[in-house]
């Protein structure tokens, strides 16, 4: 077994009549073998529960993301990276995702303050890389977040041009678009 760079998990080496036992063993353990878009490109930092830095829950968060994606969204196909950052060090790379959410304390509708997000979108790594966009002024609380997710990535959908990545998208996205 490997572990990836990506937070994922790799076992070699198996034999083919013993592949589809694997699988089912892996499923029952909740470790799914062809995960959705949202949980393939979903990496969070080890968050508030074991950083001292973090000031933002963000595992238990990135999983419940992934989950109310899958259920908003199931059938987005296209490949996409959540990275979820419980503080401002960048443990779980925000800039360079297409979705990065830095946690921080933001202010909630009644002027309180909650946990939640500053957003970064379109970042990249590869032959096009580049540091994800900061819409201005965007804060998103944890409560607001798969809405405001699911609102961006149908606009994405909508909007798209032919072959067009999330990333390329938001590059010629106005504010309006992402925030």
């Amino acid at each position: 077994m490997r572990t990836t760079a990506e937070q994922k998990m790799i076992v070699l080496d198996v034999a083919e009549e013993r592949v589809a036992p694997l699988v089912a063993g892996l499923e029952a353990l909740d470790l799914r073998v062809a995960p959705s878009p949202f949980r393939r490109g979903t990496m969070a930092c080890t968050g508030i529960e074991f950083c001292k830095l973090a000031i933002v829950e963000t595992k238990a968060r990135g999983a419940s993301l992934a989950d109310e994606l899958e259920r908003r969204l199931p059938d987005f196909d296209e490949p996409l990276t959540i990275n979820v950052n419980g503080c401002p060090n960048a443990c779980a790379r925000i800039q360079v995702a297409d979705i990065g959410l830095k946690g921080q304390l933001v202010l909630d509708d009644r002027g309180e303050q909650v946990e939640g997000f500053q957003v970064h979108l379109g970042g990249a790594l590869g032959l096009e890389a580049g540091f994800g966009r900061k819409v201005r002024g965007l804060k998103v609380t944890s409560e607001e977040l798969p809405d405001y997710v699911e609102r961006v990535l149908r606009r994405y959908q909508k909007e798209r041009a032919e072959g067009e990545r999330f990333a390329q998208w938001v590059a010629r996205a106005s504010e309006e678009d992402l925030s």
